[in-house]
């Protein structure tokens, strides 16, 4: 095909353990993927059922999940002075997005983390908001 490795930004690197100062695992498209030594129940397999030792963990990476914190933080700075219906209709979208592109691998620690932190943004929100503004939001 006529395909070749840049050597640049090639490097081979352990994903279970560390290696030349290099923290074990690689992030690739926005996923971070890493090794864990694992039990014999939680163990990953070969293709003949043999237990490897080890477990596969793909989580958002770090940078990902700054990147949608500041977009989301981006869309509720534009909405002060808007309606709750437009920012709910705005931040919708941007949520089931990532949500669905990360939804592979083991999100749920990053899910409920970057919930949290949306959740504690948008009391923040609401809280300030003029009076006026809060009455019509019940």
């Amino acid at each position: 095909m006529g395909l070749e490795l840049k050597p640049s930004k090639t490097r081979l690197i352990h994903t279970l353990q560390e290696n030349e100062g290099h923290k074990p695992g690689f992030d690739f498209l926005g996923f971070n993927i890493r090794q864990f030594k694992a039990g014999k129940y939680t163990s990953g397999k070969d293709s003949q059922k043999r237990i490897l030792g080890f477990s596969t963990i793909i989580t958002p990476s770090k940078e990902s999940q700054k990147e949608h914190y500041t977009k989301i933080t981006e869309v509720i700075d534009k909405h002060k002075a808007k309606p709750q219906a437009a920012l709910i209709k705005n931040l919708n979208s941007i949520i089931r997005g990532w949500c669905n592109y990360f939804s592979i691998g083991c999100p749920t620690k990053v899910f409920y983390r970057m919930d949290y932190l949306l959740y504690w943004k948008l009391r923040r929100w609401a809280i300030e908001l003029t009076p006026q503004q809060r009455r019509t939001l019940d």
